[in-house]
């Protein structure tokens, strides 16, 4: 009997390696790809959801990276982030917020949330589902040090090598899930930079 455990530990855990493994490929890959972009421009759907506290929240965003920045638009708000200083332009009451740059907060942070995967966390190989036809990795990301996020899930396209979807998932029942509907690269025909003239005539709340 202790013959057979001992064999079927051993069979799991080169199972787990296995995947371990397969997981590390899939993210390295994904890795390289993009940071072979000059930038990325994506279109995504955010849903927000704790079905204990019957919570769904859906909106529309554009997120372009670019080197260091960033610009994240969402329904009525606008945010730039050069990695020094931040602008929150919200268009519903004319305000623009500036604030310094959090490195450390990834859910206000677009360039690390769609690089999680390449530090602090531990990751497994859960398989493979499709997606429109298209064959997608499922891939389980587990923080190394206790954070706000428990677990993210990350499906990637097999041919494409680029992020389909996140779900970031709360101690407190809560699912955060980016579901990108268009990937483009390299399609800036100009530099990604702040002009704050463009929103006229605006209160300005510095907050640095």
């Amino acid at each position: 009997m202790n013959k057979i455990i001992t064999l079927l530990l051993l069979v799991l855990t080169f199972s787990m390696s296995a995947q371990d493994q397969l997981a590390k490929e899939v993210l390295d890959k994904l890795s390289s790809t993009t940071e072979s972009y000059k930038n990325i421009s994506i279109d995504f759907e955010f849903i927000f959801e704790n079905k204990s506290q019957e919570i769904r929240e859906t909106q529309n965003g554009k997120i372009i990276l670019e080197n260091d920045n960033f610009k994240l638009e969402l329904d009525n708000q606008i945010i730039f982030n050069d990695g020094e200083t931040q602008w929150i332009y919200n268009s519903d009451i004319n305000e623009l917020q500036i604030i310094e740059h959090d490195s450390e907060d990834e859910m206000m942070n677009p360039d690390k949330l769609f690089k999680i995967y390449e530090k602090d966390y531990k990751y497994t190989y859960i398989g493979a589902e499709s997606k429109n036809g298209e064959r997608l990795h499922v891939i389980d990301l587990f923080p190394e040090e206790s954070n706000s996020f428990m677990k993210i899930t990350l499906y990637i396209n097999v041919i494409k090598n680029q992020l389909e979807k996140l779900i970031l998932f709360d101690k407190n029942g809560g699912t955060y899930s980016y579901i990108i509907n268009t990937f483009k690269s390299n399609s800036l025909t100009k530099p990604l930079d702040f002009n704050i003239d463009q929103y006229g005539d605006v209160e300005i709340i510095d907050l640095r």
